[in-house]
């Protein structure tokens, strides 16, 4: 598969396949419909609508998006459209799920429920992908929503979790920068760059498999090749980073929004490490963002065991 440079080659790349189906969870939101809808007119992904019917309808009515093509499936309580959403995902009705007007937390501990939900047996992490208007690539990021100080580990899974994705848009072998405030390994003061060394020289001696890895990188050495020249950094990943693993989830928050909402970039959000990939935005985002989202998601919608 060829590398996918912008989310135009991913939209195209998901319009020549199936149609996916999306469960939706509390779906009573104008900016998910319209994303939906815009998904459906693009013969990208079909959707099942759980919620509060009339809720669903008057939306539909009140912003004029066609949602007739959609299912409704009647459910009386947050908690009950999310449990609703993630069993037609379990029963193979719905190849992915998304976050309608509900809470991230309630959709989560539904993912997460060890009887009833869609562990894999993975940490799940978020994965932000971005589109920006003066880097030459797509850049990809974790983790902004979900982890909040990670540690070691967790970090090594976010890191392979964002690998897999970047596998998904043809990026063979993706350059992954550990971020850190600094580019030098500093204990006592900022002991993520230790984290950063270590989880480097772990792919450098192949236990992190299929990427190329260097940390501690300030974020301006991973995609700035003149900031690596300047400083003196020779790395093979500094100035063409495909991927941005994050200390933890304040700069990565900030940084998500900072893109999303300030710079100009286009933007796509997805929780990975579940049996199926997790459309997952902030109430606060735009349809763009949503219906980005949506072709991300069916994209990489390939079952876990």
């Amino acid at each position: 598969m060829d590398r996918a440079t912008n989310f135009a080659e991913i939209v195209a790349r998901v319009k020549g396949k199936p149609r996916k189906s999306i469960a939706v969870a509390m779906a009573d939101e104008d900016d998910v419909l319209r994303a939906l809808a815009d998904a459906y007119k693009q013969g990208i992904a079909d959707a099942i609508l759980v919620g509060n019917k009339e809720k669903i309808l008057a939306c539909g009515r009140e912003h004029r998006i066609k949602i007739s093509p959609f299912d409704i499936v009647p459910a009386e309580s947050e908690q009950q459209s999310v449990a609703i959403a993630i069993n037609l995902v379990r029963e193979h009705l719905a190849d992915t799920l998304m976050k309608g007007r509900c809470s991230t937390n309630t959709l989560l501990k539904g993912v997460l429920d060890k009887e009833q939900g869609l562990r894999s047996g993975k940490l799940l992490s978020h994965l932000g992908v971005f589109e920006v208007p003066n880097y030459h690539k797509l850049l990809l990021m974790s983790d902004a929503a979900l982890n909040i100080a990670p540690d070691l580990n967790a970090k090594v899974a976010i890191l392979e979790n964002a690998v897999q994705a970047a596998h998904f848009l043809g990026v063979h072998t993706p350059k992954v920068a550990v971020i850190a405030a600094v580019e030098k390994v500093n204990l006592e003061s900022m002991p993520c760059t230790m984290d950063a060394a270590i989880i480097a020289q772990m792919a450098a001696r192949g236990q992190i498999k299929r990427c190329l890895v260097d940390g501690p990188m300030a974020l301006d050495n991973a995609v700035s090749g003149k900031s690596c020249e300047v400083k003196g950094l020779k790395s093979p990943v500094g100035g063409d980073a495909d991927i941005l693993l994050m200390p933890d989830i304040e700069a990565a928050n900030v940084f998500y929004k900072t893109l999303a909402y300030i710079s100009g970039a286009k933007a796509a959000g997805l929780i990975l490490g579940a049996k199926v990939p997790v459309i997952l935005t902030s109430r606060a985002d735009n349809e763009e963002i949503k219906f980005l989202s949506i072709a991300l998601g069916a994209l990489m919608s390939v079952r876990q065991k």
